[in-house]
């Protein structure tokens, strides 16, 4: 028997279809390929946006058309969210969000024809899954240690596909990333749907707390966070983090935008001042800590002066990366149904604007840095090796590109800077 995964989305994804593609290799089923020849497709889709669904429908009339004879799971938010389309479309099973750890065994069924197709489960009650990555397929291991979101922001669709906020149990991540670390992955990253809501469902645990017993297990000599909301970032956890010996120096932080009106309209619950003064505090506890930043322009009602305190607190918090996303209406959210939309081109003029103005901020940062390290290292993980090269990150999740004459992936290298290719560091051992 053989199956294929195709993910569209973000890390939890990732992770959840390398996991579901274990629990069916332990099942006797040989993983290859996507768009290879294959029992079972099993599509893991995304509906974070109207482009999101556009791709998931794409994807799953493909699979149903390419492949009359396999049979074709279609999982992950677009199913949870809109499963009698993903049905319409010719999937086998629709499976939502809550079952993942059960598409091994429909998957098996589907073969064997003994599969009755049930409806998709209800989120809002679902506990947390049972998957688990037992054997790293890459040089960074991702481990889910949260799901769900209620943060009710008013542009986002998520919490209606992945429910409320529900956190593995501390003992079980710590198994897990024992378990990785004993095959040799040194550095794993800790992501959830909410990341920084860990715990919340839990008893005496939070995520400066996981940290501190991921930070302890042997082998373990990275440890890197998904995306958080910027008001983890408070004196109690940036003192915590700087305690850690392998919490690498970098956050990711679900900004969204820099003007404080925008950021009410939008149900976040933060101002600007408050991210800035948060990210001010984590650069004083960890000296030399970099940012990077999702950030949405165009959103209902921004206006222009609205934009421009977005582009001057861009500059002001200094990014390394900053990843740009034109507002896009998601039916089904408050922010479709609110006055003054802003047209596409506008929308696509800021943008480009504030990508530009980002560019030059990227750029200073870099020349910095390089600068900084000409006699004190940084340090790469090697994550590929290719025509003489190793490709990888630096602890301040700098891209960059070593010479090497062999193959150093999964080592960490000591690397010093020599220049640069635009955002990709240059550097040799």
């Amino acid at each position: 028997m053989k199956a294929s995964v195709c993910t569209l989305g973000c890390r939890v994804n990732q992770y959840e279809s390398d996991a579901i593609g274990e629990q069916l290799a332990a099942r006797g089923f040989t993983l290859v390929p996507y768009g290879e020849n294959s029992d079972v497709i099993i599509i893991n889709t995304c509906t974070v946006t109207a482009e999101s669904d556009r791709k998931s429908r794409q994807l799953i009339r493909r699979a149903v058309s390419a492949a009359a004879d396999s049979a074709v799971i279609v999982t992950g938010c677009f199913a949870q969210v809109s499963p009698e389309i993903a049905a319409e479309l010719g999937a086998s099973a629709v499976v939502g969000n809550g079952d993942k750890d059960k598409i091994a065994d429909i998957a098996q069924a589907l073969v064997s024809g003994g599969y009755d197709v049930s409806s998709v489960s209800d989120i809002r009650v679902a506990s947390y899954d049972g998957l688990r990555i037992a054997s790293p397929r890459r040089a960074r291991a991702y481990i889910k240690i949260e799901d769900g979101c209620e943060n009710r922001c008013a542009y986002c669709i998520i919490p209606a596909a992945r429910g409320r906020v529900r956190s593995k149990p501390a003992d079980r991540v710590v198994s897990e990333a024992t378990a990785i670390a004993e095959k040799g992955c040194c550095e794993v990253i800790l992501t959830g749907i909410e990341t920084g809501s860990y715990g919340k469902d839990l008893a005496d645990v939070d995520l400066g707390i996981l940290l501190e017993r991921v930070d302890r297990i042997p082998g373990i000599r990275r440890i890197a966070l998904g995306s958080l909301d910027p008001t983890v970032l408070r004196p109690s956890f940036v003192q915590g983090a700087a305690a850690l010996s392998h919490l690498l120096p970098h956050f990711h932080l679900s900004v969204q935008s820099g003007c404080t009106k925008t950021l009410n309209r939008m149900r976040r619950r933060y101002t600007a001042e408050t991210v800035l003064k948060n990210m001010a505090c984590a650069r004083e506890a960890l000296p030399g800590v970099t940012f990077s930043a999702d950030v949405i322009v165009g959103f209902p009602g921004e206006t222009e002066a609205d934009f421009l305190e977005t582009v001057s607190f861009c500059k002001t918090a200094q990014f390394l990366h900053l990843h740009i996303f034109p507002y896009s209406a998601r039916k089904g959210t408050e922010a479709e149904a609110m006055p003054d939309q802003i047209p596409a081109p506008e929308k696509k003029r800021r943008a480009a604007y504030l990508a530009a103005v980002q560019k030059q901020v990227q750029d200073a940062l870099l020349e910095q840095y390089i600068a900084a390290h000409q006699e004190h290292p940084v340090y790469v993980l090697g994550e590929k090796w290719e025509n003489g090269i190793t490709t990888g990150h630096t602890e301040h999740f700098v891209p960059c590109e070593i010479p090497t004459d062999r193959d150093c992936t999964g080592e960490i290298l000591t690397v010093y800077p020599t220049g640069r290719d635009g955002c990709i560091l240059k550097g040799r051992i």
